[in-house]
């Protein structure tokens, strides 16, 4: 309980911080608190890159995830289909392996039963 006490006042004071600042108004007032924020981090950015040795790779262009998009939509897209074509077939499958090992234990079943029956008479 006392967690979830802490992390909602964290995140109504976060909520209440962006409103006082202006975050949620237009887009010239976000743009200008951006730019400060970016002037105040800017320094210390500047000293942790020089202490971390490790470079980050750059961020593919546009085009390029433009066009990892596309492609993986329409894998995606293809692999839907194609569930949905096979779909029957499966289903028949399914349905005759069901039937298959359904009759298979009604014939191990009846034995038994006859047997029994015959032991009765």
């Amino acid at each position: 309980m006392l967690k979830f006490g802490i992390k909602s006042a964290v995140l109504g004071g976060a909520v209440y911080y962006t409103i006082d600042k202006g975050v949620w108004k237009d887009s010239t007032a976000t743009s200008a608190i951006y730019e400060d924020l970016e002037k105040g981090v800017s320094p210390y950015v500047g000293d942790l890159k020089k202490q971390i040795p490790y470079e980050l790779p750059p961020l593919p262009s546009n085009d390029k995830v433009s066009y990892l998009f596309k492609y993986y939509w329409n894998t995606g897209v293809k692999a839907t289909f194609r569930f949905l074509v096979d779909l029957p077939t499966h289903t028949s499958n399914a349905t005759s392996k069901a039937v298959e090992m359904i009759s298979s234990s009604l014939n191990a079943v009846e034995p038994s039963t006859s047997q029994s029956e015959e032991k009765a008479k």
